[in-house]
């Protein structure tokens, strides 16, 4: 039997309560997310949802993710864009090198358009593809101001963030 099923609605499960118990602050539904300037993280599980229709209108509910360094944390990736032209990942990176890790990962579509011998990439998901959620869990590098980006083809320009942790 397969628990990786089992495993994802039980994770789901967890990240679904209250404020009070789920220990987000700012917490947000994980559909029609506003963009937020800042969140605060206090649980294993950080839900961030790509937006948008178009290229112009592509994005992340979240511009700013802020983490304890050095923790393990699971991301859970939602695609809500109805464009079959838009699959989105995120990819957490050193800071100031979305251009050349956008720019290294073109040949590497079937690792999510990310060069797996990137030193500047600390962690990434998969592709999420049209109303997909996918999961992925890393540990959090040392103290410090990080990027996040989409790396699929021309979104990394627009589809970024700023990582803290701490």
């Amino acid at each position: 039997m397969n628990k990786l099923p089992l495993l994802l609605i039980i994770i789901f499960a967890l990240g679904c309560g209250n404020n009070s118990q789920s220990g987000f602050e700012n917490e947000e539904p994980i559909s029609s997310a506003p963009i937020t300037n800042s969140e605060i993280i206090m649980t294993d599980t950080v839900f961030i949802v790509a937006l948008g229709e178009n290229m112009s209108e592509m994005r992340f509910n979240k511009k700013v993710i802020r983490v304890p360094s050095e923790k393990n944390i699971t991301i859970a990736l939602t695609n809500e864009s109805t464009d079959a032209t838009m699959p989105h990942n995120i990819v957490f990176i050193e800071k100031g090198q979305a251009n050349d890790v956008g720019q290294g990962g073109l040949s590497h579509k079937n690792n999510a358009y990310v060069d797996p011998n990137d030193e500047n990439v600390i962690a990434h998901s998969p592709l999420a593809q049209i109303g997909e959620t996918v999961y992925f869990s890393f540990k959090t590098p040392k103290s410090g101001e990080y990027m996040f980006i989409c790396s699929y083809p021309g979104h990394w320009g627009i589809m970024k963030g700023t990582f803290f942790t701490k």
